[in-house]
């Protein structure tokens, strides 16, 4: 039976274990994707999928942010800043997702006098507000307006660059009159005034009001005899301009000329001017002598002067004479360099050709090429004219068939759409890049070489959906897991994959056995059990956490906890100890015997430090800090010491006036400081060999590991074991998969 005092610590210890571990349980069913986010500049506030604040995730750079695994939207938001949006899809932890923000420019509109204060500012035509005005705009050129009614409006294009503040002071100038004046006068009085075909009045006159620019001024006397004056004058705004019109008498009557031509449609001009094509008619020409000319292509120009008599027409034929040309040339080139060239069905060599001297005719040109289409045209030479052809000869194509798993699929070659999915046709012979896009599914894009073949080339592609992974990549996925479960120890500073669970068995001194049960909870956090035993004297139970950083995938360091308690054979107490204790008050003699308990009770903080030798194993270093309490009531005078040496040999023993040890009670309650060292072997991909050695650096012997074997050695503080580690917890297609797969990408640290 335990004695009061001792069940109750003993629960309470029990409680504490349980409570611990709960918490481990607990964080594994609570692991989450952990990611890192970071922006350029820093600062950015930064929401998940749309913009509020039950979405906000924090400003960058954010460390383990915990978001479901799947496509998401990362909005980014910045002071002067354009907002940057960034999809990402979330599959693996601690994987880093950046936005680069770009910084906007900025416009500083002040006023640099009274005028404007106030006045409405436009840029790049869109209307923002009033002087002052500062605003964000985009890096670039921009044009910036500012004016107000009465002033000249400011005009002022600048450019911009990213986080540049450009400040633009304004003046405001009032504007000058727009309209003048002109004075109109003539040798001839009360003749009519046109301004740009309006009447203004009668000579002489002053127009006010004409508007900045030119103006076409027309005086008109009543006789008819005298003919108008036009002029164009140009008005200053604030300015008068004149104008002093002389009205002269009218011309005599001018004639016509007809012109006739051998070759229709000879270009036809007079004293130099063209007046159209033959047969060409000259009007109002004034009476004498001109020049008639007449020009067409293949003949001889021919000039004739001409006579014109007021008011009376002239019909003149001129005959045009052909030029006298060499017989034209046949010149054939292509595309593609080495072609042959047949003219007539005669080899004329490779393009590019020029034949001269040829008769005038037509011309049968053939151009080869090998993997070309031939080029076939028929042309004509003559006098003056060559017969030239420029072949582009196209390559021979292969018959392709395209078929893909998703509906609503098209087929893309070169970047150029060529129909739906299936689709089957022609393509060039030579290297091309082809590309299968269906929506809601990943573009599946391949090179392929075409050479010429009768037969259907067939590209059947299937297409992954969009988040999803293709056969390849789920390959090289798991060979990357089985990888890194090869890979993983459970003795060292790195905590196991969190899709792998392992079993430590070992046998050492002073726990003759040992088990113990550990798996990944998240990337940097590990939990387990364990159970270790002497088998007669105490066994003991424990439970354990440990974080792990892994800085490269040479060294990891690690801190673990361990916390836990045993249970050992109890013992009746001897007559001479029920009497001591009757005589010391503790108990009546009329109580019954108590039964004297074995327990153990103990807590652990562990610093490790491990080289990884990757498919190999690891050596691994660690110092501890120990807390034990324990209750091992036996000692010499118990029926149990059988031998010479007494069980308390070397402890720290009570001893009475004769020197013999006191009755051993109560527990033991002690701190040691402990250093030991393992080396780990990886022999497969579940199994690992390992072995350990440990010592007390400080701190005194544990009364409950004395005399373990009845040599008489009490607890010597140097530990060794020897032990092996079985991994598990694939998925069940990894078990599947062949050893050669695909290729593994880049691993991350491994455990």
């Amino acid at each position: 039976m335990l004695d009061p005092g001792e069940g109750a610590l003993m629960r309470s210890h029990v409680l504490a274990f349980l409570a611990a571990f709960s918490v481990s349980s607990a964080a594994v069913v609570a692991a989450q994707v952990p990611v890192n986010i970071e922006s350029t500049p820093p600062g950015a506030t930064v929401f998940l999928d749309a913009e509020s604040d039950a979405t906000r995730l924090g400003t960058t750079p954010l460390q383990a942010v915990r978001i479901a695994r799947g496509v998401h939207t990362l909005i980014f938001k910045l002071a002067n800043h354009e907002d940057a949006r960034v999809q990402i899809n979330v599959a693996r932890r601690r994987e880093t997702f950046r936005a680069v923000l770009n910084p906007l420019g900025v416009i500083d509109v002040t006023a640099g006098n009274a005028a404007a204060t106030g006045a409405a500012v436009r840029i790049d035509g869109q209307p923002v507000g009033n002087v002052p005005h500062r605003q964000n705009v985009q890096p670039g050129r921009h044009l910036v307006q500012v004016g107000r009614e009465g002033y000249v409006t400011y005009n002022q294009w600048t450019d911009v660059a990213g986080g540049q503040v450009v400040t633009l002071p304004v003046l405001l100038e009032a504007q000058a009159p727009s309209t003048g004046s002109l004075l109109v006068a003539s040798d001839v009085s009360g003749a009519a005034i046109y301004v740009d075909g309006t009447p203004r009045g009668t000579t002489p006159t002053v127009i006010d009001g004409l508007t900045e620019g030119d103006h076409v001024v027309e005086v008109r006397s009543n006789d008819s005899t005298q003919q108008p004056h036009r002029e164009t004058v140009r008005i200053t705004a604030g300015q008068r301009s004149t104008v002093n019109a002389t009205l002269r008498a009218a011309p005599a009557q001018n004639g016509t000329l007809r012109v006739l031509a051998n070759v229709p449609g000879a270009v036809i001009s007079v004293d130099g001017e063209v007046v159209g094509n033959a047969p060409a008619t000259a009007s109002n020409l004034a009476p004498g002598e001109h020049i008639v000319e007449a020009r067409a292509e293949g003949h001889q120009p021919l000039q004739q002067p001409v006579t014109i008599e007021p008011g009376r027409q002239r019909v003149i034929s001129l005959e045009l004479r052909p030029l006298d040309r060499a017989p034209g040339r046949v010149i054939v080139n292509a595309n593609v360099g080495g072609a042959t060239v047949m003219i007539n069905n005669e080899e004329r060599g490779q393009v590019p050709v020029v034949l001269e001297g040829l008769p005038a005719g037509t011309y049968a040109v053939v151009v080869r090429a090998p993997g070309h289409e031939e080029h076939r045209e028929t042309c004509q030479t003559g006098p003056g004219r060559d017969c030239q052809v420029t072949a582009r000869l196209a390559p021979v194509g292969t018959l392709v068939r395209v078929e893909a798993s998703a509906p609503g699929a098209v087929f893309v070659v070169d970047g150029e759409v060529r129909g739906p999915v299936p689709w089957e046709g022609n393509v060039a012979v030579g290297e091309h890049t082809i590309e299968v896009r269906a929506p809601g599914f990943r573009s599946h894009v391949e090179r392929i070489s075409l050479r010429p073949s009768n037969e259907i080339r067939l590209i059947n592609v299937g297409l992954v959906g969009e988040g999803e992974l293709s056969p390849e990549e789920r390959q090289a996925r798991e060979a990357t897991r089985r990888d890194r479960h090869r890979q993983a120890v459970a003795r060292s500073g790195a905590t196991l994959p969190d899709d792998l669970a392992v079993l430590d068995f070992s046998f050492g001194w002073p726990h003759l056995f040992e088990f113990r049960l550990g798996i990944g909870v998240l990337e940097w956090l590990e939990a387990g059990i364990g159970l270790r035993t002497t088998f007669y004297r105490l066994t003991e139970f424990e439970g354990r956490v440990k974080i792990g950083y892994r800085p490269v995938r040479q060294v990891s360091l690690g801190l673990n906890t361990r916390l836990g308690g045993g249970l050992g054979p109890g013992r009746a107490i001897t007559d001479e100890e029920f009497d001591d204790r009757v005589d010391e008050g503790e108990l009546d003699a009329d109580d019954p015997r108590p039964e004297l308990s074995t327990n153990s009770f103990f807590m652990s903080f562990e610093a490790l430090f491990s080289l990884h030798f990757l498919n190999a194993g690891n050596f691994t270093l660690w110092g501890a800090l120990d807390y034990h309490s324990d209750s091992w009531q036996w000692n010499r005078s118990n029926s149990d010491c059988r031998y010479s040496v007494p069980c308390e040999r070397g402890m720290d023993v009570p001893r009475d006036t004769t020197g013999d040890p006191e009755r051993i009670s109560g527990r033991q309650s002690l701190a040691r400081f402990r250093l030991g060292g393992s080396l780990e072997l990886i022999l497969s991909r579940r199994l690992n060999i390992w072995g350990s050695f440990e010592g007390i650096l400080a701190g005194k012997q544990r009364r409950i590991l004395g005399d373990m074997w009845g040599f008489g050695r009490d607890d010597v503080m140097l530990y060794a074991r020897l032990g092996f580690t079985y991994k598990f917890g694939y998925a069940e297609r990894a078990e599947e998969l062949p050893a050669e797969a695909a290729p593994a990408p880049e691993l991350e640290p491994a455990p």
